[in-house]
């Protein structure tokens, strides 16, 4: 368990099968955990800015901006106005694509197999609500997915190195409606061959306060009451402090 999110409240959860996209809204300073619940398998993530989804994270900007091809804890992901969306926390896997773009329909009709699910297919359903059509959705950032360069430029997809239960950790930078697929892909090793579950979890930035003290009404009669009575000295002989009880007596200091 994350000791960031052990004391955070969880707001929002979604458990998305591979196929399928869930959005979810954030506001700023809230954390976004996404999860691989048996290991090696990709997330897709996209998101847009609220009340203005001209803006939406951009795999270029947080590329050039960061001189990195790999996210990694403290990078911070930018907008397409190159504006900060989200800082990376927690994250425990480190190896991370930001380079390959959603498998899609075409992709794979490419591989024989017209008719499969697809991440770009399943972000635009979860996305249709906010007016997020198929041909909006931008390069992703491919949590866990394990993609190697080669010495003359070309990439290789490896299985992901992410095991059961690993995750990472996003702290919204403002207000975003994010998205997350959990990629189908069966026939290379994206997924490890074998696409399985994500979970996606929303925590406020801050833990729920405590609830107030409950009290039987005896008890605040008497605290009323008191506190309504005159105050009266009264002499009293000080007694030796108590150390502890025992089976057979109480023990008192001997003064």
């Amino acid at each position: 368990m994350s000791d960031l999110l052990s004391e955070k409240t969880p707001i929002r959860a979604r458990h998305i099968r591979p196929g399928e996209g869930q959005a979810v809204e954030m506001k700023t300073g809230q954390l976004l955990q996404i999860q691989t619940l048996q290991g090696k398998q990709v997330a897709d993530f996209v998101a847009f800015t609220q009340g203005d989804t001209d803006e939406f994270l951009s795999t270029s900007v947080t590329r050039a901006t960061n001189s990195s091809i790999v996210p990694r804890p403290g990078m911070t992901l930018y907008s397409n106005r190159r504006q900060p969306m989200f800082e990376i926390v927690e994250d425990t896997v480190g190896r991370h694509d930001m380079l390959y773009a959603c498998c899609d329909p075409v992709r794979y009709e490419m591989l024989g197999a017209p008719g499969h699910a697809s991440c770009r297919v399943a972000l635009t359903e979860a996305l249709t609500g906010y007016g997020i059509d198929y041909d909006r959705i931008p390069p992703p950032i491919n949590w866990f997915m394990n993609v190697a360069i080669l010495q003359r430029g070309e990439l290789e997809i490896r299985e992901p190195l992410a095991e059961k239960d690993d995750y990472v950790v996003l702290r919204a930078l403002k207000d975003v409606i994010a998205a997350v697929s959990a990629c189908p892909q069966d026939l290379v090793p994206t997924n490890g061959s074998n696409p399985t579950d994500l979970a996606v979890r929303v925590y406020r930035d801050e833990p729920l306060p405590s609830p107030p003290e409950k009290e039987d009404g005896q008890a605040s009669a008497e605290r009323a009451g008191a506190a309504a009575a005159p105050v009266v000295a009264i002499n009293r002989t000080a007694r030796p402090a108590r150390l502890r009880d025992t089976a057979e007596a109480t023990v008192y200091r001997v003064e």
